[in-house]
Order: C-alpha cells, then sequence, then structure tokens
C-alpha cells in the first residue's frame, strides 16, 4: 500500500474516532477561577483558554461558569471583585443549562480550583474538601462526566519565586518553597477526595488532569520557562493554555478536530523544541 493510501487511512481512522468518542459529550460545562474565566471578569492570558480550546477541538458549546479571584468556597480573593467562588457557581449554573435545553448527564463538567485558596493561605485540606463538596453537588444535578485538574507548582511561579506584587493582588503571603510545599499537599489531598468520591459512583466517567506533572516537564526559572509559560508571572501564557488543551485531551482519549489538530499540532511543535533545547 502506498504511502498516500496509508495517510489517508490514517486520516480516516482519526476522524472516526473523534466523531464516535466527541458524540458522547453535548457540551463543556467549567467552573473555576482565573485559569478558566473566559470574560465573566476578565481574561488573564493572551490568548485562547485551556478549556476554549478543548471545548472548540471537540466542537462543543461552552458554558463558562469560572469566576477570576474565585476561592473554592462562596469567596473572591480580589478586593472589590463579587463573591463568585466555586459553591457560589454551583449554585447558579443550573437555570442557565436548563434554559438552554443542556443534558448534565451528557454534559462534560470540568472543574480547576484551589490556587486562590493558597493566596489566602487557606488550609489546603479545606480547600480539597471544599472542591469534593463541589463534586457531590453536580453529582447529585445529574452530572456524570467530570474532568478534574490539579495545581501546577504555584512556588516556582515569577510571582513566588520573585515575590511579585500583581494587581489587585499585593505581595505573596508565602515564601516559594512554602508554595511549593503547599501545591503539593494540595494535589495530594484533592487526589484522595476524588477518589472517595469516585469510588461508591460506578455509573461516572472522570478523568484527572495533572497539569503539575505537565509543567514539570520543563526546567522552572529559566527565562525561556517564564516567557513559554506566564503571561503576568502568575497566569499562564496561552501556549502554557495549550499545553493544558492537549494533556485534557490525551487524558480524554479523544481526537481533536482537523482544524484543531493544526492548531495544537503548531503549540506542540513550538513546546517540543524547547523541550530540545532544555535537553
Amino acid at each position: 500500500m502506498s504511502n498516500s493510501a496509508n495517510r489517508a487511512l490514517l486520516l480516516l481512522f482519526f476522524l472516526v474516532s473523534f466523531s464516535t468518542q466527541a458524540a458522547a459529550y453535548n457540551s463543556v460545562v467549567a467552573f473555576g477561577d482565573s485559569l478558566t474565566d473566559n470574560g465573566n471578569l476578565g481574561r488573564f492570558t493572551n490568548n485562547a483558554l485551556w478549556v476554549e480550546t478543548l471545548a472548540a477541538s471537540l466542537s462543543l458549546d461552552l458554558y463558562d461558569f469560572a469566576y477570576s479571584g474565585a476561592t473554592t468556597d462562596d469567596f473572591n480573593i480580589a478586593p472589590g471583585y463579587p463573591d463568585k467562588g466555586l459553591q457560589w457557581q454551583l449554585n447558579h449554573y443550573y437555570t442557565t443549562l436548563m434554559s438552554h435545553s443542556v443534558s448534565l448527564n451528557d454534559a462534560l463538567f470540568t472543574v480547576w480550583a484551589g490556587a486562590n485558596d493558597l493566596e489566602i493561605n487557606r488550609f489546603y485540606e479545606t480547600a480539597a474538601h471544599n472542591i469534593g463538596t463541589a463534586l457531590e453537588s453536580l453529582y447529585n444535578d445529574g452530572a456524570r462526566n467530570f474532568l478534574v485538574l490539579n495545581l501546577p507548582d504555584i512556588g516556582v511561579t515569577p510571582r513566588f519565586i520573585d515575590q511579585m506584587t500583581i494587581p489587585p493582588l499585593p505581595a505573596p503571603q508565602m515564601t516559594s518553597s512554602q508554595a511549593t510545599q503547599w501545591t503539593i499537599g494540595f494535589n495530594d489531598a484533592l487526589a484522595n477526595v476524588v477518589t472517595t468520591f469516585e469510588t461508591p459512583h460506578t455509573d461516572i466517567n472522570l478523568y484527572r488532569l495533572n497539569v503539575r506533572k505537565a509543567f514539570n516537564d520543563f526546567s522552572a526559572g529559566t527565562p525561556e520557562w517564564a516567557e513559554l509559560f506566564w503571561i503576568d508571572g502568575f497566569h499562564p501564557s496561552s501556549k502554557g493554555h495549550q499545553l493544558i488543551a492537549h494533556t485534557a485531551l490525551t487524558q480524554l482519549g479523544l481526537v481533536p478536530a482537523p482544524t484543531s489538530i493544526v492548531l495544537i499540532a503548531s503549540s506542540m511543535i513550538v513546546i517540543a523544541r524547547f523541550r530540545r533545547k532544555q535537553a
């Protein structure tokens, strides 16, 4: 068989796989903070967010309820921002989805929160517990498909390495090493909470996205690393968001649509070149 025929068959396989797997979901429903907020209280990146790329890659509608500054409970850490934390979001999303006739058991629900709890030095066990409460609430509403993200090593972000002030936030309350230890503790606690949620609910599809591992593939602290991932010292750049989206698609076992393959592939070429440079 010719190479062109092989390529055609491979493309056909990808398209069939994508159509079959993406059909499992009718939409993406997102909760969290500025890492996911696509305009409710601003955009803290320089292009598409990870969740926007994820939804676009699967040709799904995105319902984004995340609010910048949100903690895992009801509150917001930024002075003057409305208190629309994770628990508040869960108390207000349902009506919107029902008005759009979204079937909850066919939607993909993403939950990514916790970074702002670190900013106020909340016990990481409490933050992880709050996310567990959120998952149970979504399950009781009818959600059955979940994507839960952990945190990258916040201690090695430029904000904590250089003790940067990022308005409206003051300088960090923790040192870089303290923030790293908090992140490790939170991620471990979150893993336990997610397992506790998953074990009795045998009717769910739950995926864990290890953002810490994805970012740890790169050498922290170098100028190239800072430019690649951080737009303001704390929030990921578009390249960082593209890496998260790529990791999410891989974790979900989904093949993106052809137009999105070009978008993601181009970003991954840049990342691959950077990895070779670091090697």
